[in-house]
Parts: C-alpha cells; sequence; structure tokens
C-alpha cells in the first residue's frame, strides 16, 4: 500500500516509517501541511495527516483534499484528544482519528482497517 504520511516531529516519521515498513508499505513523508497537501494529488491508497502541522494545519489539509474530491482514507493523528478536537477532525473530512502516543500495533491496525481492500468493501 502506498501511504502518505504528513508530520512534522522527526521521532514520531522515524517511529511510524519503520513499524509501516516492516507490513512492506511505501512510505512518502512530508514535513508540513503544506507540502502534504500538495503531494496528496499524487497516487495514495492512505494519508496519515498530523493535526498540528507548521505552515498549514491538518484540519485545512484535509478540508482542502476533500473539497477537491480526493476520497482515499485519511487518518487524523493528534497528540489532544479533547471531544471538541475529535469532532472538529470528523467535520473536517478525517475517517479515523488516533491519539499521540500511537503504538505501532495501533498504528498498524488503522491501517489494516483503512486500506484498500477493507475500504472498497465496506463501500466507502
Amino acid at each position: 500500500m502506498r501511504i502518505l504520511l504528513v508530520e512534522d516531529d522527526a521521532m514520531n516519521v522515524e517511529l511510524f516509517e519503520a513499524a509501516l515498513e516492516t507490513d512492506g508499505h511505501e512510505i512518502v513523508t512530508e514535513r508540513d501541511g503544506a507540502a502534504g497537501e500538495e503531494r496528496a494529488s499524487d497516487q495514495f491508497d492512505l494519508v496519515l495527516l498530523d493535526i498540528q502541522l507548521p505552515k498549514k494545519d491538518g484540519l485545512a489539509v484535509c478540508r482542502g483534499l476533500r473539497a477537491r474530491g480526493l476520497r482515499m482514507p485519511i487518518v487524523a493523528l493528534s497528540a489532544s484528544v479533547l471531544p471538541e478536537e475529535i469532532a472538529r477532525a470528523k467535520s473536517a473530512g478525517f475517517d479515523e482519528f488516533l491519539s499521540k502516543p500511537i503504538s505501532a500495533q495501533d498504528l498498524r491496525d488503522a491501517v489494516r482497517r483503512l486500506g484498500p481492500t477493507q475500504h472498497q468493501a465496506n463501500g466507502l
């Protein structure tokens, strides 16, 4: 699966890439929201998108991608688990919300759930 990871924290990037590459996924990483939104025009099966990013926050990026008609699953990554933050993420168009710190297993499980085979089988 081809995954776009938009995350500015170097340690998280390293952890997420290691967790997903062991499952054979191709990971493309961007470090700010503007670059991530631009790169998402390429063909990806899934986007992992941090909420707090430089240049453009993840909520604005997700809304922009959805406004352009991009339908691939987008997962919010955030340290904030406040109910209003989760509600804002859902209303922006995210398919799922993962709270940091995110274990490698939780990340892999989310990718499996939202991957192309499962996503298409669920009629999404």
